[in-house]
């Protein structure tokens, strides 16, 4: 941006000695922006490349950053300071369902219309861009410009210990061949699962192949698949595509598949929670977790041996791994309708973003990838496949008849996929309507 700008746009814009005000979620919870603001260099490799990138941007550009924590992870006091005209923040991070909540309201700038921002550049990421832009306008973005959408980001941890212990494939090969398919995930799983008392009850005393949050687990396998809840015409308008005859298959196999109880152990069946999924897998007792790559870092204090794979293809035909991101984790920047100067705030933006991948990308990997998290030669490989390759669903972000949570949980009780759309179609088709109408309205 500073090559395509002139001494003169950048002084008219008024970034010597201005003072960006950023809003992010409750720092003290998950998924807040932790890479925004460095008080100085400490030895942290990710603190001490966020304080050189912003002290990269204040010698060139002038501007400075403050940051205030919402009083929640939603981060949902956004929409009442918009509706407020309150115009205190330039730049809001918040859970992107907020953000679709906002968007739906016509409280976000569409950031196409603002001249600084550059979506083709690589600092941002093309999959969430074309996934969220509806009818040529988009309200949200992510990438570069903070590590939380790589953190964000749902993967497949397997215990090595386990793998070596029971002489299975190793899964990094499978990765590599192309072999990582659901029945190679399927046939490892019941190759580990065990009832190591001997009891004949499956329990958190027993082994399992997979455990699993119940808030993810089949959409990943799902999405992994290379099926969508939803697809864009030739207008670029979402409509549903869920319920064609190859999702039927991927939905019926995926069911199919995590019904076996003996093997596929999920939280909520223990009463249990996600400490209860971390604590199964650090224990020896799951041979794989899905998780977020942001677990990698978390599983640091245990004494546990492990890596990290992509989400495993439908089967070998399919071309590329797809990995999977969530509306709740996801804290995409947004611009409120309200602000006093868009344009410079765009700029500051798009500026934070170049210096971001500039920064702190590689840093990023080498926070992931050390300190009892990835160790071995394949995980970079592994992890450039995972935070490379991934997608989001506008129905999660804009929360259509709770779409998402239908087909999850549909998937985990054996409920027929007809059966769901036959009750609730009409009602996710309207409020898909609704989110629709009000973006069209702001011509």
């Amino acid at each position: 941006i500073y090559e395509s700008t002139t001494d003169e746009e950048r002084a008219a814009l008024g970034l010597d000695g201005y003072e960006f005000n950023v809003m992010i979620r409750d720092a003290s919870l998950d998924w807040s922006i932790e890479d925004l603001i460095s008080d100085g260099e400490n030895g942290e490799v990710l603190n001490d490349a966020v304080y050189r990138r912003n002290l990269y941007l204040e010698d060139l550009f002038g501007f400075t950053i403050r940051a205030d924590d919402s009083e929640g992870t939603e981060l949902s006091e956004m929409t009442t300071l918009i509706l407020s005209g309150d115009t205190t923040y330039d730049v809001f991070f918040p859970m992107g369902r907020t953000a679709g909540s906002a968007a739906t309201q016509g409280l976000l700038y569409d950031l196409y219309e603002l001249d600084y921002l550059d979506f083709d550049n690589s600092c941002w990421n093309d999959m969430i861009i074309d996934a969220l832009e509806i009818g040529g306008k988009l309200y949200y973005a992510a990438g570069s410009i903070s590590t939380n959408a790589f953190d964000a980001v749902e993967t497949y941890f397997f215990n090595k210990t386990i793998t070596e212990d029971l002489n299975l494939e190793n899964p990094y090969a499978l990765v590599k061949d192309g072999s990582w398919t659901l029945d190679k995930f399927n046939e490892m799983v019941h190759a580990a699962a065990a009832d190591l008392n001997g009891d004949t009850i499956m329990d958190t005393n027993d082994r399992f192949g997979y455990f699993w949050q119940d808030a993810m687990g089949g959409l990943a396998f799902y999405y992994g698949s290379g099926e969508s809840l939803t697809q864009k015409n030739a207008d670029g308008i979402p409509e549903l595509s869920i319920g064609s005859e190859r999702s039927i298959e991927v939905y019926d196999k995926i069911s199919d598949m995590i019904s076996d109880k003996t093997a596929y152990g999920l939280d909520i069946t223990f009463g249990g929670d996600y400490n209860l999924v971390m604590q199964m897998f650090y224990e020896n007792k799951s041979l794989f977790m899905s998780e977020v790559v942001d677990v990698a870092k978390r599983l640091r204090p245990y004494e546990v041996d492990f890596g990290i794979i992509p989400t495993p293809k439908f089967d070998e035909n399919q071309e590329d791994y797809i990995q999977y991101v969530n509306g709740w984790c996801l804290s995409p920047v947004v611009i409120p309708v309200n602000s006093t100067n868009p344009e410079r705030t765009s700029f500051f933006v798009e500026a934070l973003a170049e210096a971001s991948e500039r920064f702190l990308t590689e840093s990023y990997y080498e926070t992931v990838l050390t300190e009892k998290a990835l160790r071995d030669e394949e995980s970079v490989e592994m992890l450039e496949i995972v935070v490379n390759n991934f997608t989001i669903e506008s129905c999660d972000m804009y929360q259509w008849g709770a779409l998402e949570n239908l087909v999850r949980e549909g998937m985990r009780d054996g409920t027929e996929l007809a059966t769901i759309l036959a009750a609730n179609t009409s009602a996710i088709e309207a409020a898909m309507e609704k989110t629709i109408e009000t973006i069209e309205s702001e011509d």
